[in-house]
């Protein structure tokens, strides 16, 4: 049996991180303490970063193996609410400038400062001086084949769509405007060509920003706490509450629920960022040509 060096705990088969103290569990014991001195006994040698995973890899949060745990989930999510008010202040600074093309410059601007907040958090609170930092969030590539991958990105969209779809119309049906979902308006875009900045922003920046940060971030370092039920439901929380708006609610967190479930079934971040584009690209395509 092997056993945590940092904690005592009983390590879990295949684990690379424990699951009590996140503590990296570089060497194996056969027994967790030594007897009448409370230290453990290191009877094999200290495994190298080689010899667990490779030179160049690391464990794949889909199973919850990664280093940090709720604590720096809800520091990141209260450091990056924080990050809000300058960012909110910022962008209105510079669609003050902007004149007729305002409201596109603060959306622009918002989603890039918004992207730098995010990934400063994420970067500092979990993976930095950690090897192969890319794995460690899922942005490797996807154990499934690719067409599957793909086919199942594009079920989650259409589910999430689907979903969508109902909600709007439950809400309509029964005259519920307070949560109804607003109207995005067709002047969040810039006109012409420039809309390709939109889209660049909306349907690029926002879904592999966001999907690091609520997925690989957020809900990979719950599932140690909670396990991947209670994770997926707190992180789809998370996911809703950030879009600051009832209206929305409800179905951005049904869409998170899929992206959760997409993100374990494929072990790949970019399945979710494909689902995720293809939404935000579709609302904004709307909003321009519809």
């Amino acid at each position: 049996m092997n056993y945590c060096l940092n904690c005592g705990t009983e390590r879990i088969e295949s684990a690379v991180y424990c699951h009590r103290c996140g503590h990296e569990l570089s060497v194996r014991v056969s027994q967790p303490l030594q007897e009448n001195e409370g230290m453990p006994i290191t009877g094999e040698m200290p495994a190298t970063q080689d010899t667990l995973w490779g030179a160049e890899e690391a464990p794949s949060t889909s199973a919850g193996q990664v280093p940090w745990r709720g604590g720096q989930v809800a520091l990141g999510i209260i450091l990056v609410l924080v990050s809000l008010i300058p960012v909110t202040g910022i962008a209105f600074a510079f669609g003050t400038m902007a004149g007729r093309y305002d409201d596109a410059t603060m959306v622009w601007v918002s989603v890039h400062l918004m992207a730098i907040s995010m990934a400063v958090v994420v970067w500092r609170l979990s993976v930095h001086k950690r090897p192969a930092p890319w794995r460690l969030l899922d942005l490797n590539p996807m154990r499934y084949p690719l067409v599957k991958s793909v086919l199942l990105a594009l079920s989650a969209l259409g589910g999430s769509l689907l979903l969508t779809v109902i909600y709007s119309a439950v809400v309509n049906l029964f005259s519920l405007d307070a949560i109804s979902p607003p109207d995005i308006g067709e002047e969040i875009a810039f006109p012409g060509a420039a809309a390709f900045f939109t889209f660049q922003a909306v349907a690029l920046v926002t879904p592999i920003t966001e999907e690091v940060f609520f997925r690989g971030f957020v809900f990979s370092g719950l599932i140690p706490r909670f396990g991947v039920g209670k994770a997926m439901v707190l992180s789809a929380l998370v996911f809703s509450a950030f879009h600051l708006s009832l209206g929305v609610l409800v179905p951005v967190f049904l869409t998170g629920l899929l992206l959760a479930l997409l993100y374990r079934k494929t072990g790949s971040i970019w399945p979710c960022v494909l689902a995720h584009a293809g939404q935000n690209a579709l609302a904004v395509a709307l909003e321009i040509y519809g």
